[in-house]
This record gives C-alpha cells, structure tokens and sequence, in this order.
C-alpha cells in the first residue's frame, strides 16, 4: 500500500473514485481535482481529509501548479454514458487525457494510473480475453470507442516520451454506493419492469468489487516494471446471464422474468423508436451488456502477486442486495 505518497486523483466524486480517495488517504496526502459544479459533492472528501483543487481538465492552468509536488496521478474522470454522442465522449475522454498527459510530462510524476474500461474489447465474446487482443475496429458504444481511443493516447506519451503510465481495465463494478451502470440493472429487476430477459441467458457476464479495484490500483501503483502495461480487474467467475438474473431476483426476494427474448430480436426492438420503454426503460447500449458474452482473464494481475478480496461476486453481491430492499 502507497504511504508518504503526494496523491493527485481526478474522478474522486464519483463511485470508483471516492472508495480509491478514501483508501488512499489513510496514509498519503490526497489531492483531488472537482469540477465548480461538482464541489457541492466533496463534503464526504473533506472530511475525510482530502484536499479539494478546483478545476477542469479542459483547463490545464486550474491544476497544472497542483501537479509540481505530486508523486502519484490516479485519473478516474470520465463522461460515463454509455448513449452519449461521439463527439461529447470525445472531448471528456480522449481530449481531457490528452491534456492531462501534456501537463504530467512536465512534472516529475513517479506513476500515472490511467482507468479504462474491459469493454474496450468491444463485441469480442472470446472466453478469457487478455490484455494483449488487438483493439477492435468497431464497438459496442461510442463509450467504448473513447475509452480505446484514449488508451492509444496514453500508450503513445508512454513510448514517445517515456511516461509512466499504466492501464488498468476494471470489468462492470459493483459495490456498497453505487448509483449507475450496473444498478439500472438491478433498478428495473426490483422494480419489476424487466418483463423478459434480453438474450437467451447463456452468455456470460464479468464482475468484480470495488474494493478489489483500489486494492489492484493501488498495488499496480507502487509494483515494479508496471510502466506501459495493461491489466485487466476481473473476478475468477464470469457469471452466465440468466445465472445472475436469477441471483438478482433472489436477493430481492422477487421472482425473474418468465420469458427470454433472442437477442437478434432484441436488437432489432432496440432499433425502434421509444424501444427503451420495452425493456422497462433500459436503453439499447445497455441491452447489450446482457446480449454479448463478456469473459477476461486476471492472470497478469495475479501473476504480479494480487490477491483478490472478493474472487466470486456470490456472496458479496448477495449481501448488497439484502441492502437494496430495506
């Protein structure tokens, strides 16, 4: 575990990054950049003892002074949406890396911890994908193609100018806190508006728990010959769709969804105007997630020594769910 560290975390509001902000600063000094409009969610930061600088990626002189003593940069900030336009996701995920890899190359950063996404494999249903499968031309969402695209960036600073980077590529998190993402899911089954399972359940579907990503991302922070490298933050068990509906609905003490729609008729409901409101307001790109196989391997994490607290999403998940009633 990093201590004695100077720590510069972007993305700290946000799920991942209020957990990895509040582990971090029980031993380190931990700096986070919040946007003006962000600031009325740092209460939970500041109390915790993390210093607040205010600022925007777009706008690198809002930060780039904070950056003159930091040992460590951990950028979590991202436009998560996985519906949002092209060109939107280009500026806040592509760009602003862009520009916050511009102003790290002038400071003397010890290691740079870049966030992506697994997803970056795009509609690859391979069992066990590893860090080294070729990107893809095409992708599910123009959120996965940001993520890629800013990959390339981070990549490119680590060859041209030999920048300390790493990549770390979480699969869908779960956890205590969360809000987003893999919630919708869980939302529209307790609320009962799933009235059928998209896809014909078999494909898989990868999880992993938040502790285990900033216990990865912290690891990977301080582990030797980490530089340029990719890992992915995978579980042991992919878990196969109707599997985790079924779990899901016995958390919540509800029955699942009696019927199963093939998923080129999905596709082809999701095409339709209004198609959200088929599946109880779940959007087509997130339909997909349910549709597509999703399998990656952790063999590189685990080969560098990292032990996983949570291996299974079973037990844990369970647990969460019990909350989600009360």
């Amino acid at each position: 575990m990093l201590s004695g560290k100077r720590i510069f975390i972007t993305g700290a509001t946000g799920f991942i990054g209020s957990k990895l902000s509040g582990k971090l600063v029980e031993k380190n000094q931990v700096y986070a950049l919040v946007r003006p409009e962000s600031l009325v969610k740092t209460d939970d930061l500041r109390q915790q003892g993390i210093k607040i600088v205010t600022g925007d990626l777009l706008d690198v002189e809002s930060y780039a002074a904070a950056l003159d003593e930091m040992d460590y940069v951990f950028h979590l900030a991202a436009l998560f949406k996985t519906e949002a336009p092209k060109l939107k996701l280009y500026r806040h995920n592509v760009f602003a890396v862009e520009k916050l890899l511009e102003v790290c190359r002038g400071k003397n950063i010890k290691k740079i911890i870049f966030f992506s996404t697994a997803y970056v494999a795009g509609r690859n249903e391979k069992e066990g994908i590893t860090e080294d499968e070729p990107l893809p031309e095409r992708f599910k969402n123009w959120y996965e193609w940001s993520k890629a695209e800013a990959e390339k960036r981070v990549l490119y600073f680590y060859k041209k100018y030999n920048l300390p980077v790493i990549i770390v590529r979480p699969v869908i998190v779960y956890g205590h806190g969360s809000f987003y993402g893999f919630y919708d899911a869980i939302r529209l089954i307790y609320k009962k508006k799933l009235w059928a399972a998209p896809g014909d359940g078999k494909n898989t579907i990868h999880l992993v728990h938040v502790d285990d990503v900033v216990n990865a991302a912290a690891y990977l922070a301080q582990s030797e010959n980490t530089s340029g490298e990719v890992f992915h933050i995978a579980d042991d068990y992919p878990v196969a769709c109707d599997e985790l509906i079924a779990m899901i609905c016995s958390g919540l003490g509800i029955k699942p969804p009696r019927f199963k729609i093939p998923r080129a008729i999905v596709k082809i409901i999701g095409a339709l105007p209004g198609s959200k409101y088929i599946f109880g307001g779940a959007s087509k790109e997130l339909l997909d997630y349910f549709l597509y196989s999703q399998s990656y391997s952790n063999g590189k994490l685990k080969s560098r020594g990292f032990v996983f607290k949570n291996p299974s999403a079973h037990q844990p998940l369970m647990r969460i769910l019990e909350n989600f009633r009360l």
